[in-house]
């Protein structure tokens, strides 16, 4: 039956502390008999049998049996051939006796429950336990408890039983109990017994194997194995005790023993025929069938023939059974049945913090991903974050802007709208707009800023877009109109309640741009799937000059109150550089290949006398002034003569202030001049805008001011010794200013601030200021402001600043540079026909160059997308590795709450190995385990987080804006965290399956 050929195992192998514990074994077991592997504690006989009964595993050699190699099927022939009997029980405490002795059946395929009980009940009556067979394995006794062990290993009726140490903790009488089972069984089976006792081996076994430092070095033959007795110190024979009797014609009482210290008191009461026994006596042990202390009549009489062991075995009722699944134990309901019990039945504290902690572990996965999600909502909304119509193209010169401009309103090449740009494309501009800065609304709110992408284009395109809500005529500069595109961004982007609606979005004010310092409001909305803000042609074009793409000293006449022809100037001159020299009234200048003719040069003059001597305004001193008013109001007398030169004395004294009203009688020209200059200054809008006279004497002598403030108190003006005598007490202009400074200061600075005229400026008309948005061309040098070397170098940027121009420059190492040019324009082109304008672009510039190695000299859409996609790539790229960190850092720690877990369970799985549970059951029960406790944790703290997930995003876009969490995202991490959950919930026990039986059961704190 059992055949052992050159079988070597050991522990430690290839270390300096190897023991051979098997060193080369051969034997062959009968079919049936007690066999005995006998030695000293240390010599390997465990090891041997649990190599036989498949719980360990050796290095070398053959094991055979039934002819079937145990190291092939362990699991289907340790269930089929072989049952076993541990020195340490391995009873499920979990389970009654009834159905530790059932799981044996169980595992060899065994359904049918009629024919299990059938078998376990014949089973428990061969080694007298059946009436414990509801009992819990440890509200037994060891002896009950091996005879419980006993039942299970022979239920299946198997050709072998493996018994270590089966008596190891048992006393003498149990010992003896328990080896007349085994010798019975050995009747009709095999029998291999390991122990070190060897009085059981004289008197039970037929075959002695001995062996010493796992070798074989005897086989003893024991034809005198015939059993031993021993009372049993639960037996009480009643024939050694002296008897006494108490009887009348009711009752009848027995005594037996000696006479007891306190007299027993006992009462009997017959109620209705029950009998109720009161024992008011203490120290009294009732016995009834399940007590372990048995009656017997007359004396113990030891054995004196080893023949007449009377215990027999009846296993009639238990044939051998054919099985066809061997060792699954687990199905799915009793799976879930021991989940639930382990994991939420028992209120352990750290159960609870499995629990807590699993639930946690879902919430911040949840959390997370939704935060990173925005990277995925980023590229997945790439094709919506840019416009399809739009190309960018390098305009390096003169004939290319001209080609491109010839083009425009060309069928051929589908362009309706271009205008220039110096700063690199990288996609659309950058849109912000504020929800609370409504006209009404003086203070911006801001924390409802949010933001979208679109690009600045010409009114006119927008003509024949369907208006959908407000207004698309008669625009101001200051209005725009946006597409629904744009405006249905803006309403998922809403943070504050009212707006929701598109037509809410009117009024709104954004704060990317202004135009002549006013920020731009929307004034309408119409219907296109492009993201475009439209403004008008004369908006669009000063939109064009902000963003530096325009002639430096150009500007516009009209926002200086001034008009000119188309093809004329206006020149104003601030101030000039030295050496520069400026065209003169009547010539003719190029700006971006345009004629333009100088009609009228206007000239900054700070102050008063030199405004008019610019004027040729003449004005007299006041020796002069008053000489001609003695003379107009003294005719009778002559120039010379005392009485005029002493009567001149006496104006100047006494009326030199009326000459202030002569000499200033010009300064309201004076100021609107230098108004028009200095439209930056406060004191200058105060006194033109809300008609504040002090405004103008600023720029006035303060003697001038102070003389008429003392003429409005008194009626006249003061003398000079008066005015002198005042001088402190009167107030000047500047003082008295400040107060409508402080009042207006506001409104100045948010609507009316325009700027003023430095240096030099040609102002040209409104035709021509559109026409320069849109072309390059020659423009004389004085329109164009251009650094010489000396005044921009290299040596005086810091690296940064020389990154931040890389936009100009392609250098390398070994190229001294020491000249920036910011000049780089490139042509924005707006298409009707994108297809025929990529056509047309690539036929016309296929060989433009771009300005440098990192910049490309065309952009198309699909250039865009390209680049958007690769910037959203980078930023998944980073969102997914920092998921993946957390997952890491998330999976550790379930691995080590599971693992701890795990810990408690050892023995249990232990002992399901040993008794023949398969790896693969015992894995499918703890993964419907994990199962049940991910979907009673995970599940839960995964449903309640996306539950407030959904309603936040719901309630409020400012979350929207930081969350990101659709069906499919939540549906995605569901599947993650079941994955990772059963996954860490089962890698544990598929690690400690990776360890034997034997392993399981020895190496571990059990």
């Amino acid at each position: 039956m059992i055949r052992i050929k050159g079988l070597h195992k050991f522990f430690n192998k290839g270390r300096q502390n190897e023991i051979h514990v098997i060193n080369d074994v051969n034997l062959e077991l009968p079919e049936k008999g007690m066999v005995a592997i006998f030695g000293k504690s240390g010599c390997g006989k465990t090891t041997l049998l649990n190599v036989i009964g498949g719980l360990d595993k050796y290095a070398e050699g053959l094991l055979t049996i039934e002819n079937q190699s145990i190291s092939e099927n362990t699991d289907v022939i340790r269930n089929q051939y072989i049952g076993y009997i541990f020195q340490n029980y391995n009873l499920n405490k979990s389970e009654s006796c009834y159905e530790n002795v059932a799981d044996a059946l169980r595992l060899c395929g065994m359904n049918n429950e009629a024919e299990i009980e059938t078998r376990v009940i014949a089973a428990l009556s061969n080694v007298g336990m059946e009436k414990y067979k509801k009992r819990l394995p440890d509200t037994l006794s060891g002896g009950q408890q091996q005879r419980i062990a006993i039942a299970r290993a022979i239920v299946k009726n198997p050709r072998i039983i493996l018994a270590d140490e089966p008596t190891g903790n048992l006393d003498e009488a149990n010992t003896v109990l328990i080896m007349d089972l085994l010798k019975a069984i050995s009747k009709d089976h095999l029998v291999l017994l390991v122990t070190h006792e060897a009085n059981l081996v004289d008197y039970y076994c037929d075959t002695v194997i001995e062996l010493e430092d796992g070798k074989i070095v005897n086989i003893n033959q024991n034809s005198s194995a015939n059993g031993f007795a021993a009372r049993d110190k639960n037996d009480i024979y009643l024939g050694e005790l002296e008897r006494k009797t108490y009887a009348d014609e009711n009752t009848e009482i027995e005594y037996y023993g000696d006479q007891p210290d306190i007299p027993i008191k006992l009462q009997i009461i017959n109620n209705n025929g029950k009998i109720y026994l009161k024992l008011a006596s203490q120290k009294i042990q009732v016995l009834d069938e399940f007590s372990e202390i048995k009656l017997k009549e007359g004396v113990y009489e030891e054995k004196v023939d080893a023949n007449t062991v009377s215990k027999d075995i009846d296993m009639s009722q238990l044939p051998p059974i054919k099985g066809t699944k061997f060792g699954r134990l687990f199905s799915f309901k009793s799976s879930l049945k021991s989940g639930f019990v382990s994991n939420f039945k028992h209120r352990k504290k750290s159960k609870k913090a499995l629990r807590r902690c699993m639930a946690l572990f879902a919430s911040v996965i949840v959390l997370m991903s939704a935060i990173f999600g925005t990277s995925f909502r980023d590229i997945i909304k790439a094709k919506d974050s840019y416009n399809h119509n739009v190309f960018y193209v390098y305009t390096p010169d003169i004939e290319t802007s001209q080609k491109i401009n010839a083009a425009v309103k060309n069928s051929d090449a589908g362009i309706d709208y271009v205008s220039i740009k110096t700063t690199y494309p990288s996609g659309d501009d950058e849109i912000l707009f504020q929800l609370t800065s409504f006209e009404t609304f003086a203070q911006y709110d801001y924390s409802s800023l949010f933001k979208t992408n679109a690009v600045y284009l010409d009114l006119s395109i927008a003509r024949d877009l369907k208006l959908v809500e407000g207004k698309n005529e008669n625009l101001s500069d200051c209005e725009i109109l946006i597409t629904t595109k744009v405006a249905d961004e803006f309403l998922e982007k809403s943070t504050v309640g009212y707006i929701s609606e598109r037509k809410d979005l009117i009024g709104l004010v954004s704060n990317t741009i202004t135009i002549d310092y006013q920020n731009l409001r929307i004034a309408g909305i119409v219907e296109s799937d492009e993201p475009a803000v439209y403004l008008t042609e004369l908006a669009m074009a000063k939109y064009v000059r902000m963003r530096a793409a325009f002639p430096s000293y150009t500007d516009l006449a009209s926002d200086y109150g001034l008009k000119v022809k188309e093809g004329e100037a206006i020149l104003a001159i601030h101030s000039l550089r030295d050496g520069e020299v400026l065209p003169s009234i009547g010539e003719t200048i190029k700006i971006r290949g345009k004629d333009v003719k100088i009609v009228e040069i206007k000239e900054y003059y700070r102050d008063y006398d030199s405004w008019l001597s610019a004027n040729n305004i003449k004005k007299q001193d006041a020796q002069s002034y008053f000489y001609q008013i003695v003379k107009s109001e003294m005719p009778g007398l002559q120039p010379n003569s005392p009485e005029f030169v002493s009567a001149l004395e006496q104006a100047l004294q006494t009326r030199y202030y009326e000459y202030y009203d002569y000499y200033y009688s010009e300064s309201d020209s004076f100021i609107e001049d230098l108004y028009f200059f200095e439209s930056d200054s406060i004191e200058l809008w105060l006194y033109f805008n809300k008609g504040i006279d002090i405004a103008k004497y600023t720029y006035l002598p303060d003697e001038y001011f102070k003389a008429l403030h003392y003429k409005s108190l008194y009626g006249r003006y003061p003398t000079s010794e008066e005015f002198m005598s005042h001088y402190d007490s009167l107030p000047s202009a500047h003082d008295l200013i400040l107060d409508y400074i402080y009042m207006y200061d506001d409104e100045f600075y948010m609507g009316n601030y325009t700027g003023g005229v430095y240096n030099h400026v040609y102002m040209v008309s409104d035709e021509d200021f559109i026409s320069f948005s849109k072309q390059l061309g020659e423009t004389h040098p004085s329109a164009t402001y251009t650094y010489s070397d000396s005044e921009y170098s290299m040596k005086d940027f810091s690296q940064e600043d020389i990154s931040s121009e890389i936009t100009a420059l392609d250098y390398s190492a070994d190229i001294e540079v020491d000249y920036i040019s910011s000049d780089i324009y490139y042509t924005v082109i707006h298409s009707n026909d994108p297809s025929k304008t990529a056509e047309w672009i690539e036929a016309e510039f296929s060989d433009l160059k771009a300005p440098n190695k990192y910049y490309k000299a065309i952009i198309t859409p699909n250039q865009i997308f390209k680049d958007v996609i690769r910037e959203k790539t980078t930023s998944i790229v980073t969102s997914l590795i920092t998921m993946a960190i957390i997952l890491v850092l998330m999976s550790v720690c379930m691995y080590f709450i599971m693992r701890s877990s795990l810990m408690n369970r050892i023995k249990e799985i232990g002992v399901y190995r040993a008794i023949g549970v398969s790896k693969k059951n015992l894995v499918f029960k703890f993964f419907i385990e994990s199962l049940l406790l991910t979907t009673m944790t995970v599940f839960v703290g995964y449903l309640v987080i996306s539950a407030f997930m959904f309603i936040a995003l719901g309630a409020s876009s400012i979350i929207s804006q930081i969350l990101y969490y659709p069906i499919w995202l939540a549906l995605a991490d569901l599947i993650v965290l079941y994955a990772i959950s059963l996954f860490f919930g089962t890698l544990p026990i598929l690690s400690l399956l990776s360890k034997t039986p034997s392993e399981i059961l020895s190496k571990y704190d059990i």
